[in-house]
């Protein structure tokens, strides 16, 4: 989990301090604007703590030598919550599944975006639980050119292996 969190800010970082296109056709781009909502969402074994809405979201999508990494990151408006997707592939219609023992990326959920670095605090699907292993799908209903729309949800753990869950989400935005 905190290898895939460390990916994930390195790179969050990257992107919000460059925004060029070299001449290795390495292409960095900042995050274009998004929505991002879920109908429930909960951590350690609580009930739902409701609604998840985010329009502080951004998408990224970044190839660097010949490899693609799709990013969806949002911040609960009125809140330090955040769901960041992490996609190890261009954006493209279909499914794609996480799990500890596939190597398609992962969704982070955090109850605070400030400490990234808090394993407490941050859920990945990566992570095992005692009796479930973490995981998620994330279906692109929609990609025409640079705006995309899609679906996911996902089951989570911390480095206590603690739950976290997110139903019925969705993103909208715009590839930057």
């Amino acid at each position: 989990m905190k290898k895939l969190i460390l990916n994930t800010l390195a790179v969050a970082l990257l992107l919000t301090t460059a925004c060029k296109k070299d001449n290795n056709n390495n292409e960095i781009a900042t995050g274009g604007a998004a929505t991002v909502t879920a109908s429930n969402y909960g951590f350690d074994g609580s009930a739902s703590l409701g609604k998840f809405s985010s329009t502080k979201a951004g998408i990224t999508q970044v190839s660097i030598n010949g490899v693609t990494t799709f990013n969806v990151t949002a911040i609960r408006d009125g809140g330090n919550e955040s769901i960041t997707l992490v996609l190890l592939k261009k954006a493209a219609v279909g499914k794609i599944q996480f799990g500890s023992q596939l190597a398609n990326g992962g969704i982070i959920i955090s109850k605070d975006y400030t400490k990234a670095g808090d394993g407490a605090l941050n859920y990945s699907t990566d992570n095992n639980g005692t009796t479930m292993s973490g995981g998620g799908e994330v279906n692109f209903t929609k990609v025409d050119g640079n705006n995309v729309e899609g679906t996911f949800y996902a089951v989570a753990y911390n480095n206590a292996k603690k739950e976290a869950f997110v139903e019925q989400g969705s993103f909208k935005g715009t590839i930057k």
